[in-house]
């Protein structure tokens, strides 16, 4: 926003570039809030099918197994999303490092050793990823790995999908798949519930995955350019090099998606039921990330590539915060609304399979997640701008490093304060990292960027705190029961809708000019 003001007044500047910019950023907006709703269209069919899976199976060794195999699902989700930030820069320009039949092959031959891992060998891998739950819970998983495996495959190519339809700015179409592709699951795990027993949520999600998939490769389809429909056969050679050029430019949300099976396999540890718990707690989370920074993200990567060949100097500081500000707007007040009310509103909806101490576990996964969303949304709007950098080679050799830190915090941080270690320690090696790329990016101006990010955290955090603390007491005032919960969140809702347009008020006002259709 500062940005665009000082362009206005400066002398001797056209208005041409700043119309272009704010063009830009209406776009941009668009985009994300297309993306957003789309990633809350499935968090909200999930989060449905949670609270029906919680109410039906409760939290115990079976349901660790199941959501033990789930973590693998969701983590691989999150890296296949990933690949619309990695390689949508190589399909840009006049030269593109990849042409779009090299990248949907490619993707073809990375689905290969999924279907590997994940079918043939479930029960190993099974035992590798639940190292602490009983036998019966690592029977659950091993029956999970095959059916959320093949869903794993298909929202791969869904991602892929997705990646050729934001190049060609089709952001439309791609939420238009995923929230087909979301109520279809929704749909699916009300008619196996049942019969699927802990299986359920597994079939649910591979629906999404047929559904998602076939309506974005038909949206490619049908918005295909005829020059695009002939090409020379793929030699195996240049295969090989478009499956290594896309892993090695995604390997970075491999390793960090992957920190939190390693937190799960470690919380495993610590009794039943807790992973179930940390599960739900982290599925509230990430949602929050992926419907907000990530899509954010994955909104401009094309845009910023473009930019960043223009102006490299501007790239960060023209889209970190103010992605960071969009994120906090939403993420703050879910979080504390969870924390305030939500755990006590699901433990008085579900007493009997959700008892007061699980909910006061849920608070308190909650709470230490906090700084993981914090860190994890930093990240994942900085990893974007420093692959439209050209600095995808720098970011991926620190996947190693950022995978044995994190197992070494969480062994330490579970030796010395037990599964509370462990959650607690998930937020450390991401927010170091995320350091090292504002650092890496932004140069001089890291600091002046990170006293604006941590000022906008501040305020979101402590409006947010201030709004549900106020319904806190409200609801505590009413006592015990249902009412209370209801009071807390609905109160402090009402208390932070109020202050937004105070809070926030250029946010508000480009949310609500994205909610206009574009000309486009």
């Amino acid at each position: 926003m500062s940005t665009t003001a000082v362009a206005t007044t400066t002398p001797g500047v056209s208005a041409t570039p700043v119309a272009h910019r704010e063009d830009m950023r209406e776009k941009h907006a668009h985009a994300g809030i297309a993306m957003a709703v789309a990633t809350l269209a499935m968090g909200a069919a999930s989060g449905i099918q949670a609270l029906l899976y919680l109410s039906s199976f409760g939290a115990g060794a079976r349901t660790d197994g199941f959501f033990v195999a789930f973590a693998l699902y969701t983590s691989f989700g999150v890296f296949s999303q990933s690949i619309r930030v990695t390689s949508a820069p190589m399909l840009v320009g006049e030269r593109p490092r990849l042409t779009q039949r090299e990248f949907a092959l490619a993707l073809v031959a990375i689905a290969i050793p999924v279907g590997i891992a994940t079918i043939p060998l479930a029960g190993p891998l099974a035992g590798l990823l639940a190292p602490g739950v009983a036998p019966v819970g690592r029977a659950v998983a091993e029956s999970a790995l095959p059916i959320l495996g093949v869903a794993m495959i298909l929202q791969l190519w869904a991602a892929g999908g997705a990646t050729v339809l934001a190049v060609r700015d089709r952001f439309d179409r791609i939420a238009f798949a995923y929230i087909a592709g979301a109520g279809a699951g929704l749909l699916v795990y009300l008619v196996v519930s049942g019969p699927a027993g802990e299986l359920s949520l597994g079939w649910s999600m591979l629906a999404m995955a047929v559904v998602t998939s076939a309506m974005m490769l038909d949206g490619v389809r049908a918005s295909r350019n005829p020059a695009e429909a002939a090409s020379a056969p793929l030699h195996p050679r240049r295969l090989l090099r478009s499956v290594l050029l896309i892993l090695g430019s995604t390997a970075i949300y491999l390793a960090f998606n992957g920190l939190y099976v390693i937190t799960l396999a470690f919380a495993s540890n610590y009794g039943a039921g807790g992973a179930t718990v940390l599960s739900y707690a982290y599925l509230f989370a990430s949602y929050l990330v992926a419907a907000t920074g990530f899509a954010l993200g994955m909104s401009r990567i094309a845009d910023m590539r473009r930019g960043a060949l223009a102006d490299w100097r501007e790239v960060i500081a023209d889209t970190v915060p103010a992605g960071f500000r969009y994120s906090m707007l939403i993420g703050a007040p879910a979080l504390a609304a969870l924390i305030a009310g939500g755990a006590d509103l699901i433990g008085e909806v579900l007493p009997a399979s959700f008892n007061a101490v699980q909910v006061d576990h849920l608070k308190v996964f909650v709470a230490l997640l906090c700084a993981w969303t914090v860190a994890a949304l930093l990240v994942n709007l900085l990893l974007p701008a420093m692959f439209a950098l050209g600095r995808a080679k720098m970011v991926n050799v620190l996947a190693p490093l950022v995978v044995l830190l994190h197992v070494a915090v969480t062994a330490l941080g579970g030796s010395l304060f037990g599964v509370n270690g462990v959650v607690g320690a998930f937020f450390i090696v991401p927010l170091a990292f995320a350091a090292v790329l504002l650092v890496a990016g932004a140069g001089r101006a890291a600091g002046t960027i990170a006293r604006e990010l941590a000022h906008d955290g501040l305020r979101f955090a402590l409006a947010a705190a201030a709004c549900f603390g106020i319904g806190a007491l409200v609801g505590g005032a009413l006592g015990a029961g249902l009412a209370a919960p209801v009071a807390t969140i609905a109160v402090g809702s009402l208390l932070y809708v109020a202050l937004t347009p105070w809070l926030a008020p250029d946010q508000v006002r480009l949310l609500v000019g994205a909610l206009r259709p574009t000309s486009a």
